[in-house]
């Protein structure tokens, strides 16, 4: 992998997308997932995810049946190291409202980002472009991370 995480961020904002790319080994964007997830787990920071997270990530499996595997998706967010997920609450969903009005993003990607700003995040990692527009937070691109 040529391109490195930005540096200096002790709080980051792990979008889904990251987990199912690194969970799926996505032929693309599998590699720069997994180089985020390693460091996560090596503790070269700390993440934060919205609950909102476990939804998304365990619908797939649900779909095919495989509720093992959203069993252990939802294991796997609960006990992962150096990573906290955030409760979907009033105040998050308010600051969701406001950016989603300002920014015009999806309400999933207005409630992820409201939570890693209201958990402190600095830096938020995404593949979606669209988060590049708030400027409250400093996004990271997958496709920027890869080869």
């Amino acid at each position: 992998m040529s391109a490195r995480l930005p540096g200096g961020h002790k709080r980051i904002l792990i979008d889904t997308c990251v987990w199912i790319y690194h969970l799926e080994e996505h032929p693309g964007f599998g590699p720069p997932a997994a180089h985020v997830i390693e460091n996560l787990e090596e503790g070269r920071f700390r993440a934060v995810a919205s609950e909102l997270t476990l939804l998304e990530l365990t619908v797939r499996p649900l779909q095919l049946g495989r509720q093992d595997v959203a069993d252990d998706y939802e294991v796997l967010l609960d006990y992962f190291p150096h990573l906290e997920l955030i409760p979907i609450s009033r105040e998050i969903l308010l600051d969701a409202a406001a950016l989603r009005a300002r920014q015009k993003l999806r309400t999933p990607d207005s409630i992820q980002l409201a939570t890693g700003l209201r958990a402190g995040a600095t830096l938020a990692i995404t593949n979606d472009k669209l988060w590049q527009s708030v400027p409250l937070i400093e996004t990271a691109l997958l496709s920027d991370l890869t080869e």
